[in-house]
């Protein structure tokens, strides 16, 4: 079984890597992520998890949005997790002021272990309206960790395909994001997540620097 779910993993990584070289962006734009997570297990298998956070834009001068969210997880099996959550942001639209849009997203994560390395694959819908659109999107995520027996640091490296649902558009490459990253364990309650995140567009292409505060009771 987990030959077959390897050989997935691998496959979806050589499309990553056949479709890296040919995305060429058109401008950057350095910002950064900052995030505040709360989490909470109501049963043995169902996590409940808020988020506060806060972006920037044009290389951190100005701010990009404030968004909140709320999410519920569900353990199926041990190697299986079902999700689903609601977002609100607020967003700098410029000369046209803030404004708010709504998103939804129902998705569902398979991850293996093989001795202290973790993959994952993340398939996840997400609808988004904003001023009467709508807006569709399937995001893919491969993320492949390494969660060593001793010492509190977790390094990992996600790469996340989003593709447009709908219309001419429909299974184009939207979105890119390649994301290195480390987990630090702070105490049993409190990790952080440091990271750097290049995501690309067709018209355009971000330099991320983040961080996430996660707390857990």
């Amino acid at each position: 079984m987990y030959g077959g779910i390897l050989k997935k993993y691998s496959l979806f990584l050589l499309l990553l890597c056949y479709i890296a070289p040919a995305l060429h962006a058109q401008s950057d734009d350095f910002t950064t992520w900052t995030t505040m997570k709360v989490s909470h297990k109501l049963t043995s298998d169902f996590t409940m998890t808020g988020k506060v956070e806060l972006r920037t834009k044009d290389s951190m001068k100005t701010m990009d949005r404030w968004g909140m969210s709320v999410s519920g997880a569900y353990q199926l099996f041990s190697f299986l997790k079902a999700e689903g959550g609601y977002e609100l942001h607020h967003r700098n639209r410029g000369t046209e002021g803030w404004k708010f849009r709504h998103r939804y997203n129902l998705g569902i994560t398979g991850s293996v272990k093989w001795q202290q390395m973790k993959f994952s694959l993340r398939e996840r819908f997400q609808q988004t309206f904003s001023e009467g659109n709508t807006e569709n999107r399937l995001r893919s995520r491969l993320k492949v960790g390494y969660e060593p027996k001793r010492g509190i640091l977790s390094p990992y490296f996600s790469a996340e395909l989003y593709q447009a649902i709908g219309g001419a558009a429909f299974f184009d490459v939207a979105r890119m994001r390649y994301r290195p990253g480390v987990e630090i364990e702070v105490s049993d309650k409190w990790a952080l997540d440091v990271f750097y995140c290049y995501q690309y567009e067709p018209d355009k292409s971000k330099h991320i620097v983040g961080v996430e505060c996660s707390f857990v009771f």
